[in-house]
């Protein structure tokens, strides 16, 4: 029994001209896919790892403001989702790079955010969640490509090949299974080829569009908790100015 490689090679000889075309350009296709599959998955397993630590370093600090002390320390999507909502926050209470140690060590809103600053907040952070999505679905879309057309291009090789054996077939006026055989074999191996490269850029496809929309679903969450804590704390320790009584001395609050 021959081996795969003098199978395959034996099929690519037998196969016409259009048919070993079909092969080459699939070959190209073949690997443009594997190098889209190798590089994104370096990217998501970067990007996996980033957001986990993240999360972690999110729950232990467990306040917005105090993210802009970690962010140095950090990378990711929600990183940059993060920076983009405190640098909003700084513009909208003005503060500059000379007073935001203090900021930081107080870890206070310096006023309260009206609605309109908060959703202005939010408006940057979604902007920035959307530039992270179309970074995520980079060359996804040309993988999702080649699994539609790479299948097509090899059924197309195929009835190609099958329909020019049959035509030589009637030509000759006698049909010998030894004639068919070797055209036949040619012309499978395109559909052989359309599948090789369909089904591991399919897998790798679905897999990392699974990862885009966990990681979509984290940073819509990261959003929503990041403006609920930043009103939560504003609405807690909001800084107000003392009252007079406040500021009677001790001796003047006993006379009265």
């Amino acid at each position: 029994m021959p081996s795969l490689a003098e199978t395959l090679k034996y099929a690519f000889v037998q196969s016409d001209s259009i048919g070993k075309a079909i092969v080459v350009v699939l070959a190209v296709f073949s690997a443009w896919a594997w190098m889209i599959i190798f590089s994104k998955a370096s990217d998501m397993l970067r990007m996996r790892v980033a957001c986990r630590k993240f999360s972690r370093v999110y729950t232990r600090v467990k306040s917005p403001i105090g993210m802009g002390q970690q962010l140095d320390d950090l990378s990711g999507p929600l990183k940059t989702i993060c920076a983009a909502g405190i640098s909003e926050l700084f513009d909208i209470c003005h503060i500059n790079k000379e007073s935001q140690p203090l900021f930081y060590r107080h870890c206070r809103l310096p006023r309260l955010l009206s609605e309109k600053e908060i959703e202005k907040i939010r408006s940057t952070m979604n902007s920035q969640v959307n530039q992270q999505i179309v970074v995520l679905e980079s060359d996804l879309g040309i993988l999702g490509t080649l699994v539609t057309v790479s299948p097509f291009l090899g059924l197309f090789g195929t009835v190609w090949g099958v329909m020019a054996t049959f035509i030589a077939i009637s030509l000759q006026g006698r049909p010998d299974l030894s004639a068919i055989a070797p055209g036949i074999s040619g012309a499978l191996l395109t559909t052989v080829a359309g599948l090789l490269v369909a089904i591991p850029a399919l897998v790798a496809n679905n897999l990392y569009n699974n990862l885009v929309q966990t990681t979509c679903l984290e940073m819509d969450n990261f959003v929503t908790d990041f403006i609920a804590s930043l009103q939560l704390e504003e609405a807690v320790q909001p800084i107000t100015k003392p009252t007079a009584r406040e500021n009677a001395p001790a001796s003047a609050m006993a006379e009265g």
